[in-house]
């Protein structure tokens, strides 16, 4: 269905059940982290919350989406090891060494090629971005150790069972409260490629480009400011996000749901003074990177997001990743498919692994043996965290959203 959505530009919305809601021109997230307001927060008029909500349905496309991250390693503490060392350091380590000394004959693009795969290869033979197990932990990757580090995100064990514990430490939020589950922060906190400036997390770009989407649809709404009790489907988009001649997200646009159940997860939700949160539920969203499809993928998912005067949320979605889908997702491609669905060929996989390691600054076997360190939930049987608490930025206007398939005049060009 992912590959459905590259090839749509205008949309003709068929009959189907509304889910809704027109949508106010979207302002961009601002750089520094959001934070939800601790008490309630200033009302719409009555008259754009009766244009949201219809029937006692409402829905929201996703304009913003990112990690919720610490501060830069720069102004704060949170690196006092320094910065981690990455496939760089294991480089320039090589190059110390005998084997690391240019060949007779051998040309600077070759000589570099071979270091690349020097320190990218086990020692029983095997790629170490796709059999990142089969390596040692690296020992130049620095975690996030410093004190008293505020982030933005979630308590994910609050009003619930927690998913389990690892004996990790949470954070204290920028809110200023304690307890925010965040250790995906602690294991790239301190890689150049996830700080402020960097291009870790840049992949929203695929989605303003019609790639995937996020869709929020909420139902048996009575009130946007105060209700106990409504139904939160969080679902992964089967349409392109809509964009006007100056690339912004246009009001009123309709989407539909992802036909796929898995990308389909339906939860009951509060909304306490302006503020909607959820119950926990599983969530599956698509993620797609220069033409390689993975899963994003949230075990007991909760979502904490502010009901703005505009008729705009925004917020944080955040829930606990399997470590394995994480390194997949952000690190290794091992499991990366094509638009068909396929496994990618294993040179494509390999070529998309090692060239994000490089130059996103880290060591693919390095970034898989620090998730495991860092896991926080969901314990096996003999007690080892399998999954890292996760946390995401984002931001929704309010939009029609659809459970039946829609039809786009360019579907004969769509890539399938």
């Amino acid at each position: 269905m992912a590959g459905r959505i590259r090839g749509k530009v205008w949309l003709v919305a068929m009959a189907g059940t509304c889910l809704l809601a027109p949508a106010i021109l979207a302002a961009t997230l601002p750089a520094k982290e959001v934070v939800p307001a601790a008490t309630a927060v200033p009302a719409m008029t009555p008259e754009l919350e009766e244009e949201i909500v219809r029937g006692g349905q409402a829905g929201f496309v996703a304009t913003e989406f990112a990690y919720a991250l610490g501060p830069d390693a720069k102004d704060s503490t949170a690196c006092p090891a320094g910065m981690t060392g990455g496939a760089r350091a294991l480089i320039e380590g090589l190059r110390k060494r005998p084997e690391g000394q240019r060949r007779e004959g051998e040309t600077p693009q070759a000589f570099e090629r071979r270091l690349s795969q020097t320190i990218n290869t086990a020692p029983d033979g095997r790629n170490l971005c796709l059999n990142p197990e089969a390596g040692l932990p690296d020992p130049n990757w620095r975690m996030v150790t410093g004190s008293n580090i505020k982030v933005g995100g979630i308590d994910l064990d609050e009003g619930g069972k927690p998913a389990g514990s690892c004996g990790q430490k949470d954070f204290p939020g920028t809110d200023g409260k304690p307890g925010v589950d965040n250790q995906f922060y602690r294991v790239v906190g301190c890689m150049t490629g996830f700080q402020s400036s960097g291009a870790a997390n840049g992949f929203q770009t695929e989605m303003l480009t019609g790639s995937w989407g996020i869709l929020i649809a909420l139902g048996k709404v009575d009130s946007l400011t105060n209700d106990p009790d409504i139904e939160v489907t969080i679902s992964a988009n089967a349409d392109p996000v809509q964009l006007s001649a100056d690339r912004k997200p246009l009001a009123f646009a309709t989407y539909a749901v992802d036909r796929d159940p898995r990308y389909r997860a339906v939860t009951r939700g509060r909304i306490v003074g302006g503020v909607l949160t959820i119950d926990p539920a599983d969530v599956r969203l698509h993620n797609v990177v220069n033409g390689a499809y993975t899963d994003r993928v949230l075990r007991d998912a909760r979502l904490r997001l502010v009901v703005n005067p505009d008729g705009s949320l925004e917020g944080h979605l955040a829930g606990f990743t399997p470590v394995d889908a994480m390194y997949d997702v952000q690190f290794g491609a091992r499991s990366a498919r094509t638009a068909k669905g396929d496994l990618a060929p294993e040179r494509a996989r390999l070529n998309t692994s090692m060239g994000r390691a490089g130059a996103l600054g880290y060591s693919c076997h390095g970034a898989y043996h620090a998730l495991r360190q860092a896991a926080d939930g969901h314990p096996d049987a003999t007690g080892r965290c399998t999954s890292i608490s996760t946390q995401y930025r984002i931001r929704l206007i309010p939009a029609f959203v659809v459970q039946t398939q829609t039809q786009s005049i360019n579907a004969p060009l769509a890539v399938r």
